[in-house]
């Protein structure tokens, strides 16, 4: 589940020359591709009525659906004939589980510690600070800087504009934005496109994931790099087509035969 979301939070959108115009179209497939040194994946996302459904690399049946209207993500594993609604509700109380089990351990692990040798001591203690010891307490966010730049660029015959994002200085990711509006989509799948950037972000604040801060953006990525300490670039994602061809209800919505699957409990809770 966490890859799936990890997935959502990259999705980039745009629209190619030859299906760019001033058309609305109802529905859309979008093909983005995501790249890095060692793997590149082609991931394909629908959109039609205000859903958007998508696919994890590598898999051909099991899949996602965003509502925009009900805020709501279900996971359906079609091998299994089962699916998992998730609204944010749910995810805060999966995070606070998550967060207190950690504490646990950490309490537990403390204790165990009193006794050890000093030399083993000190490395059990390094590796709870870099993985236990601030959960459940204040933590200090790193400084996130955008900053709007001149230059532009053409992806997929989309002209967008590139923006910086810095942290405490040093530059983590480059996005190049364009508007909703141009994406040549109706209204109402632009908006779900928007809605559910501001879900993934809102999920990605509430896990309390350690992924590269991206400070907040009004419009659609048509291309995101992100880059290491030493400026080379880590992942890229970028528009790889578009079409515009009419999208089944069939395919945004949970078969009837399917049964929906228990939230699951952290171990131990």
């Amino acid at each position: 589940m966490k890859k799936q979301q990890s997935h959502s939070m990259a999705l980039l959108i745009g629209a190619s020359t030859l299906f760019f115009s001033q058309a609305i179209f109802a529905d859309a497939t979008v093909v983005y591709k995501q790249s890095s040194s060692t793997q590149s994946t082609s991931n394909t996302m629908q959109i039609k009525d205000g859903k958007i459904r998508f696919t994890p690399p590598g898999q051909e049946n099991n899949y996602s659906l965003y509502d925009s209207k009900t805020g709501t993500i279900t996971h359906v594993e079609a091998n299994k004939k089962q699916y998992l609604s998730m609204t944010e509700k749910d995810m805060l109380e999966q995070a606070n589980q998550a967060k207190q089990q950690m504490k646990v351990m950490r309490e537990r692990m403390m204790e165990k510690i009193k006794t050890m040798p000093p030399e083993q001591r000190k490395q059990v203690e390094q590796m709870m600070n870099n993985h236990l010891s601030r959960v459940g307490e204040e933590t200090i966010q790193a400084k996130v800087e955008q900053k709007k730049t001149t230059q532009t660029q053409s992806i997929s015959g989309i002209q967008c504009t590139i923006y910086e994002t810095y942290t405490d200085g040093l530059k983590v990711s480059e996005v190049c934005m364009t508007e909703a509006g141009k994406l040549g989509i109706s209204a109402q799948d632009s908006d779900a496109l928007m809605s559910m950037q501001a879900y993934m972000k809102r999920m990605q604040n509430m896990i309390g994931g350690k992924s590269i801060p991206i400070a907040e953006l009004n419009g659609i990525p048509l291309q995101t790099r992100l880059f290491a300490a030493d400026g080379s670039v880590k992942m890229k994602t970028q528009l790889e087509k578009l079409s515009t061809d009419n999208i089944s209800s069939v395919q945004m919505s949970i078969p009837a035969d399917y049964s929906l699957m228990q939230m699951p409990k952290m171990p131990g809770m």
